[in-house]
């Protein structure tokens, strides 16, 4: 269920439903690609519809959870914070709010967007908070965070620091970076999301924040494409490594992932395209976008079959499934048989045209024959 259709909407208060609404629908609010979820809700005067509510929201890959009271008697007023963090606007003083949140400062109740705004200046103000605590815990993170911001390609606004556990001595320090690239260059797919997201985590821990515990995260999308999770091994964060030196390490890595998955996607296509070339009137159908599969229609001796080839992602590493079919034939189970060939001579260092010749050679003088026999022996 989207979060704009969340059960409890219907339980807010009529003037706070809107606001509440367009905050539901915003997919981002800081480097995190993910919705604001909507926990709780609850009325400050025991009305029947509530005007106090509970937000988890997305930061640094955690989740700050804020409590926003509204007095549905005076909707004119603007919302009062309960912060998870008791150490964030504890005590703020008139001046502090008007430079950080002045949408809270000068609340509008006619403008839809007023809580959004008000959340998004109380998340950059939060945001600096964190970067001010980095400076009190020694020379190693200040030293960190300036150097990834002016020796490196990533800006501030790529960047969210969180200082855990919240509102004591902090133990860790995380570091969430959101990875930019160009992802246009990358071949079309079936699937039309274009939820491209990268974010490196780096958290220091110990006496001297000298254990660092790298992670990158990727959007289901990306980690598809790159192959899944085993293929994203980052490289190692040692002790003596700094971020502005590692980061590009870590974008160079990601560079060279889409590099493979371009060239992949080409040998695919020269793979289809000169077995159309070759077997240009028997082709039945194919894969013309991701260019993944492709069926040909092949006759000996009278004896027709059907041949698909299956070209992993991995492709020309990882070698092509072949499976025969037959036309005439079906299993016990009412489905036309079939056989995988396993034993077809293959490198990955072949000119494709090469390998689809050959290809093509095993099944008429090696496979075909056997494979009627077979289909013949195992008909319903």
């Amino acid at each position: 269920m989207l979060n704009q259709q969340h059960p409890l909407l219907s339980t807010i208060d009529s003037y706070i439903e809107p606001l509440l609404k367009r905050v539901l629908q915003t997919k981002r609010l800081g480097i995190c690609y993910g919705l604001i979820k909507l926990d709780s809700a609850s009325s400050s005067c025991d009305k029947n519809k509530n005007d106090c509510f509970k937000l988890s929201i997305p930061y640094a890959g955690e989740h700050l959870v804020w409590n926003i009271l509204f007095d549905s008697q005076y909707p004119e007023m603007g919302p009062d914070f309960i912060f998870n963090d008791q150490n964030f606007l504890a005590d703020p003083d008139i001046d502090t709010v008007s430079s950080w949140v002045p949408s809270l400062a000068k609340w509008n109740p006619n403008d839809t967007d007023a809580l959004l705004n008000v959340l998004t200046e109380l998340l950059l103000y939060y945001k600096d908070r964190q970067v001010q605590l980095l400076g009190k815990q020694g020379d190693r993170l200040q030293f960190e965070y300036s150097t990834l911001v002016c020796e490196t390609e990533i800006f501030t606004e790529d960047i969210e620091v969180i200082m855990l556990p919240l509102g004591t001595k902090p133990t860790e320090a995380k570091f969430f970076i959101r990875i930019a690239m160009d992802y246009s260059r990358l071949p079309p797919r079936i699937n039309k999301s274009q939820n491209y997201e990268a974010v490196l985590s780096i958290t220091f821990y110990g006496p001297d924040w000298n254990r660092i515990l790298p992670q990158l995260y990727l959007s289901n999308i990306l980690e598809d494409i790159f192959g899944g999770p085993e293929s994203l091994h980052i490289p190692p964060f040692p002790p003596n490594k700094y971020l502005m030196d590692y980061v590009p390490e870590v974008k160079k890595f990601m560079d060279e992932k889409i590099q493979n998955v371009i060239q992949n996607f080409e040998r695919r296509k020269n793979f289809i395209a000169t077995l159309t070339v070759l077997q240009r009137g028997s082709i039945l159908e194919y894969d013309a976008i991701e260019f993944n599969w492709i069926s040909i229609l092949l006759e000996q001796r009278d004896f027709h079959f059907l041949v698909h080839f299956h070209l992993p992602s991995t492709f020309p590493k990882e070698r092509p499934q072949v499976t025969l079919q037959s036309v005439y034939h079906m299993t016990s189970h009412g489905a036309l048989y079939i056989e995988v060939l396993e034993d077809i001579s293959y490198s990955p260092r072949w000119p494709i045209t090469l390998m689809v010749d050959k290809f093509l050679t095993y099944i008429m003088e090696n496979a075909v024959q056997k494979f009627q026999a077979n289909s013949i022996k195992n008909r319903y």
